[in-house]
């Protein structure tokens, strides 16, 4: 992005202080749930360096075959955005922030790969949703491929023809500075605002009244965290991840391996191992049915369901670009079966409601800043840790940077607790608990990509999302009054990469300098934020 702070430049490559026994990185919660994705998709199997050259055309032919498959049976899964230049390449807005920058040949390379297995991996979850008959067809005319594959054989063999596809594109792309130079151009993730809705709806305009209705919600929230600070309210349900092994070792990403990128390199035992240490606590309010959190299922009408019988947290892992580093994340996310009404007007309410929390750690594996949002978008607030001031925003009455809340720190055996709303699911309270704090019940940790691939009933699988990135089935009546914000379709559960997160300005959960720009280091002026 063209406002990044110049100061950021990519770092050499990290070798580690000491390495660690991944054999007892896993914890057995994580190594099932880790474990669930593989049940109903196919690895990427890795493909030898070779000159792949010659297959060129045949790979062309697959990739319109598959893009016409996947179009035609709604089965495109939007979570990285297609390179227009490339037929194999995919991006997200994480790897789209190195497409402008000078890059050694090393470092080129190691961003081709990460296009090409970001396009291999979408590619296995639209094989994996398509119809049985019609990965058995493609499969049949996959490069490479003799006639009659069965179609038991059919997703390890695109996967096989995928792999392949895409690695003769990069090093294509690796030799010619001309069409490299077209990737990097094209590699771009466009924004989830809609222009013409902000035109329609005289933007200018109408951002003074949502403008003033953000800064109702505002109060609303720091009145809510001034509430809640000292204790936890009769009634909460308090859920912990289940205990992990004692001899489980911490992992701290000042010591991972990282590649040309300077992006850390972690395998699945350790992606396991960091999600499992830094798992929080959920404070719910509320005992009805509605304020559960656990599995989205697909029940015999193939419509989403939350199965609550057993509480289900869903992490992964991603990266952002802050403090000159690029540092890991985890995020977790919490599915609830909906947002009930409060009153006969409410326009928020609905089928399925979502809470995502995320983590930023440092260099030595801490907490330096949390923040979160539903999984519409919406309440994007930030709590961060130390001694960190919100930067002034370039045009004054956007939505910046609100922080309703600070942690002084997060200890290193702590766990960060978050308190919820009964009902709204809103967070209204944030603090930081030792490992023998007692719990009411145990939560389960699993893979958020599980949801691209859920199992329907009757065979197959089908993914949570639709082709736009949202949840079909929980439209909000608000999206009628908020349209012309921009934001499509707004109040629906979108996937990861899909957050637009401000009505007024600008702002998506996944930008790669969100942190870069709106935080630097320093003591806040009271009442600053």
């Amino acid at each position: 992005m063209s406002d990044r702070p110049a100061r950021f430049r990519i770092p050499p490559v990290h070798v580690p202080a000491r390495r660690r026994a991944s054999a007892s990185l896993a914890t057995p919660m994580l190594a099932l749930a880790l474990g669930l994705g593989a049940c109903t998709t196919v690895p990427i199997p890795p493909v030898a360096a070779t000159d792949l050259s010659g297959e060129a055309p045949a790979c062309d032919a697959l990739a319109a075959r598959l893009d016409e498959a996947v179009r035609a049976t709604g089965v495109g899964d939007a979570q990285q955005a297609r390179v227009a230049a490339a037929r194999w390449l995919r991006v997200d807005r994480f790897d789209a922030s190195f497409a402008s920058e000078p890059l050694s040949d090393a470092a080129t390379r190691a961003w081709l790969e990460r296009l090409r297995a970001a396009d291999a991996d979408a590619r296995r979850i639209e094989v994996s949703n398509l119809p049985r008959e019609t990965r058995a067809a493609l499969a049949d005319a996959a490069p490479g491929v003799a006639p009659g594959v069965g179609p038991a054989d059919a997703a390890s063999t695109l996967a096989t023809a995928i792999a392949r596809c895409g690695r003769a594109e990069t090093d294509a792309l690796a030799r010619d500075a001309t069409a490299l130079a077209r990737v990097r151009a094209a590699a771009r993730v466009p924004d989830d605002y809609v222009g013409w809705q902000r035109a329609l709806g005289l933007y200018p305009i109408a951002i003074v009244p949502f403008g003033a209705g953000v800064r109702r919600e505002e109060a609303r929230a720091r009145a809510a965290f001034a509430r809640n600070a000292p204790h936890i309210a009769e009634g909460t349900t308090r859920y912990a991840p289940t205990p992990a092994d004692s001899g489980t070792p911490a992992i701290t990403p000042g010591d991972l391996p990282r590649d040309a990128l300077g992006i850390p390199v972690l395998d699945a035992r350790q992606r396991g191992a960091l999600l499992a240490r830094h798992a929080p606590v959920l404070a719910l309010a509320g005992s009805g049915p509605d304020d559960r959190f656990g599995r989205p299922t697909l029940d015999a009408n193939d419509s989403v369901a939350i199965d609550t019988s057993a509480p289900w947290l869903l992490g992964r892992i991603a990266f952002k670009r802050w403090e000159g580093a690029v540092r890991v994340q985890l995020v977790y996310t919490a599915w609830f079966p909906r947002r009930p009404p409060t009153s006969a007007l409410d326009l928020i309410a609905g089928h399925l409601d979502g809470v995502i929390l995320r983590l930023t750690l440092d260099e030595d594996g801490r907490v330096a800043m949390i923040d979160t949002i539903h999984a519409c978008g919406c309440w994007h607030l930030f709590v961060p840790v130390g001694e960190r001031r919100v930067r002034p925003p370039p045009v004054t009455g956007d939505e910046w940077a609100f922080v309703p809340a600070r942690l002084a720190a997060v200890p290193p055996e702590a766990r960060v607790r978050i308190r919820l709303a009964a009902g709204t699911h809103a967070l209204e309270g944030i603090d930081t608990v030792g490992p023998e704090a007692p719990a009411d019940a145990r939560y389960r940790l699993a893979d958020e990509d599980t949801l691209r691939t859920l199992p329907r009933p009757g065979g197959g699988t089908r993914s949570l999302y639709d082709p736009r990135g949202r949840v079909p089935g929980t439209e909000r009546a608000e999206r009628w009054l908020f349209w012309p914000m921009g934001i499509a379709d707004a109040g629906s559960m979108r996937q990861w990469g899909r957050h637009a997160t401000a009505f007024v300005g600008r702002r998506h959960f996944d930008e790669p300098d969100l942190l870069e720009r709106r935080f630097e280091p320093g003591v806040p002026a009271s009442g600053a934020d």
